[in-house]
């Protein structure tokens, strides 16, 4: 009787791994663990923002944008700097993973002793 073969199963790229693509150079500005984090919540907003309907997506940069001028005290000039950065990480997602239509619910970075480690944790179809 011949042994019965598994079928392999693809490779999946996991969601941090796309999600550190697309922010390439964007995190790694941080220069403390909390500030990487900052940006990392700030690529996941990108990432969350261009899974959503395009009609949807104008009006959910304007409200993140007032919410964070508003929560960190910012003036109009760094808000508006942050919200080109937003738009460069959408472009960057849609560019790299234009029909990744996962959301990101958490994430985080864990020291791992010379490196750091990001951990996301998401769900697929939109919350």
């Amino acid at each position: 009787m011949k042994k019965k073969k598994n079928l392999k199963r693809p490779e999946r790229e996991k969601i941090s791994a796309m999600l550190l693509n697309v922010a390439e150079g964007y995190i790694d500005i941080g220069t403390t663990i909390e500030e990487k984090e900052n940006l990392l919540r700030s690529a996941c907003v990108a990432w969350n923002t261009s899974c959503l309907p395009f009609i949807n997506r104008e009006p959910t940069i304007k409200q993140y944008i007032e919410e964070f001028k508003t929560i960190n005290n910012f003036d109009e000039e760094t808000a508006k700097a942050h919200e080109g950065d937003i738009r460069l990480l959408i472009e960057q997602k849609e560019t790299l993973y234009p029909d990744v239509n996962i959301q990101i619910v958490n994430a985080r970075i864990e020291d791992a002793g010379e490196e750091y480690r990001v951990l996301v944790a998401s769900v697929i179809g939109g919350i």
